[in-house]
C-alpha cells in the first residue's frame, strides 16, 4: 500500500522536461557569462547529491540562472510566484522547467505539498527565501517559518551565494544593465544530521546568516568597475528622503546625479556604484542600503512621536489575473486610497466602479513588494478568483515609504 502511496505521489509531480531544461540553462549560462560576466564555484558541491533543498539569495530577475548554472549536473524545480503563472506565454515555459507556483509572502499549502513531492521523487527544489530582488542591495528580510519548511523537506541544504548582480542591474534602474562582475557560488549549508539536530528556530538562523549580504560592502573588497558609465535613475523611488533638508518628494535623479529639488543637496555615482559628494569625496550616505537603513531610522522615529500612523496614500487599484494580464502583468481596476495603521493596511477603492473596501493584516503577510514599471505594491488577494491585489501610488517616491512604514510596524507589533 505504502509503494502505491508514494508512486501517486510521483505521478503528481511536475518533472522539467529535461532537454529543454538544460538546453535554456546552457543559452542562459552564455548571456550571463557575455553580459554580466558571470564566474562559477560549484568546488564545494562535489560531493553533494540530489535530491536537495537549494536556497539563494535574490538580487536580479536572472538569480535563477545562475543558480541553476552551479548545479548543472542536476534538474532544479524552482519555486516562482503564482504571478508569473498568470502570463498566458511566460506560464507554458514555467511548467516545462517544472517550477512551483507560490503566492508570495502568505501561507501557501499546494506548493508546500507540491516542493515536498518533488524532493521525495528525488528532485531538488530551490526557493529564494527573500521572496523578492533586493531593493538596496542588502538582503530582505526572511521569513523565520523557513526553518519549518526545511524541517519538513527533510533533505540537505544548499546555499548558493550570488555578488554583483545587483550591482549589474540594480532593482530601481528599470532594466538598464551596467555590466562588471558577477559570481555565483554553490556550499552545502546544512546536512542532513544537522537539520535532525536543529531546532527550527535554529536553521532559520543559519539560513538568515547564510544568505545576508550587502552588495556594497563586497564591492568595497572586490572594485569591480562598470564597463559603461553608470546612471542612478530611478534610485529617487528608493531613496525618498533628503539627508540634508528632511523633505519628501524632493530627491530626483539624472543620468549620475542624485539630488534634492528643495535644498539642493547633490551627489553622484561613480564607476563602482558607490556615492560621492560634488567635489568627490566620499558622501556621508554612501551607498543604497546606508541610505535606505538611515529613512528607516527616521520612521522609526516619527512611529515613537506618534506622527507616522495612519499614513494613507491616493493611487490606482490594480489587479493580477490570468484574464487580467495587461499592464506589466497587472490590469487598472479603479482608484482610491490605502492607509496603513497599527491594524494594518486597509484600500478604500473603486473596483470596476463599485466601492471597494480590502483589509490585509500584517500579521499574517511577510512584506510587501513592487514591480520595476508600476513602482506598486503587491498584495496577497482572493484565492478563490486567483487574483492578487496591488496599489499604484500616484506618487512613486511614496510606495517605497509604504514599504518601510510596513516592516516597521510589522516589527514593532507583529514580531
Amino acid at each position: 500500500m505504502a509503494k502505491n502511496s508514494n508512486k501517486k505521489r510521483k505521478d503528481l509531480t511536475i518533472r522539467p522536461v529535461s532537454f529543454l531544461y538544460r538546453l535554456a540553462i546552457f543559452l542562459f549560462g552564455i548571456y550571463l557569462r557575455i553580459f554580466r560576466h558571470l564566474h562559477i564555484d560549484r568546488s564545494e558541491l562535489k560531493d553533494v547529491k540530489p535530491p536537495y533543498f537549494l536556497i539563494c539569495n535574490h538580487q536580479s530577475m536572472v538569480d535563477f540562472g545562475a543558480a541553476a548554472l552551479v548545479c548543472k549536473k542536476d534538474l532544479i524545480s524552482f519555486v516562482v510566484s503564482t504571478h508569473f503563472f498568470r502570463d498566458p506565454v511566460l506560464s507554458i515555459g514555467l511548467k516545462l522547467g517544472g517550477c512551483i507556483p507560490k503566492r508570495q509572502f502568505f501561507p501557501d499549502l499546494s506548493a508546500v505539498r507540491k516542493m515536498l513531492r518533488a524532493v521525495r521523487s528525488g528532485l531538488s527544489v530551490g526557493i529564494f527565501p527573500e521572496g523578492q530582488t533586493c531593493y538596496s542591495g542588502q538582503c530582505n528580510d526572511i521569513d523565520p517559518a523557513i526553518g519549518k519548511l526545511v524541517k519538513a523537506m527533510d533533505v540537505p541544504v544548499v546555499n548558493i551565494q550570488i555578488r554583483g548582480n545587483f550591482l549589474t542591474a540594480p532593482k530601481y534602474a528599470n532594466g538598464a544593465v551596467f555590466p562588471g562582475y558577477t559570481v555565483a557560488k554553490g556550499s552545502l549549508l546544512l546536512s542532513k544530521e544537522e537539520i535532525d539536530s536543529l531546532s527550527d528556530s535554529e536553521i532559520a538562523d543559519r539560513i538568515a546568516k547564510g544568505l545576508a549580504y550587502d552588495e556594497y560592502e563586497w564591492q568595497r573588497k572586490e572594485m569591480h568597475p562598470s564597463r559603461r558609465p553608470r546612471t542612478v535613475n530611478g534610485l529617487e523611488n528608493i531613496l525618498w528622503l533628503c539627508p540634508k533638508c528632511g523633505k519628501e518628494h524632493a530627491m530626483q535623479t539624472d543620468g549620475p546625479y542624485l539630488y534634492c529639488t528643495e535644498c539642493g543637496y547633490r551627489v553622484q555615482t561613480d564607476e563602482y556604484g558607490f556615492l560621492k559628494n560634488t567635489d568627490g569625496t566620499s558622501a556621508e550616505l554612501d551607498t543604497p542600503p546606508k541610505w535606505y537603513n538611515w529613512q528607516k531610522e527616521q520612521l522609526e522615529k516619527q512611529l515613537d512621536a506618534g506622527t507616522l500612523l495612519p499614513l494613507t496614500l491616493k493611487g490606482r487599484f490594480l489587479e493580477s489575473a490570468v484574464d487580467d494580464f495587461s499592464e506589466s502583468g497587472y490590469g487598472c481596476h479603479g482608484e482610491g486610497t490605502a492607509t496603513l495603521d497599527k491594524d494594518g493596511l486597509t484600500l478604500d477603492v473603486t473596483r470596476d466602479g463599485e466601492p471597494f473596501t480590502y483589509k490585509v493584516n500584517p500579521g499574517l503577510t511577510f512584506s510587501l513588494t513592487h514591480t520595476a514599471a508600476l513602482w506598486a505594491f503587491d498584495i496577497p488577494g482572493n484565492t478563490k478568483e486567483d487574483r492578487d491585489f496591488a496599489f499604484d501610488p500616484e506618487d512613486s517616491r511614496d510606495m517605497m515609504k509604504f514599504v518601510q512604514a510596513w516592516t516597521i510596524v510589522r516589527e514593532r507589533y507583529y514580531s
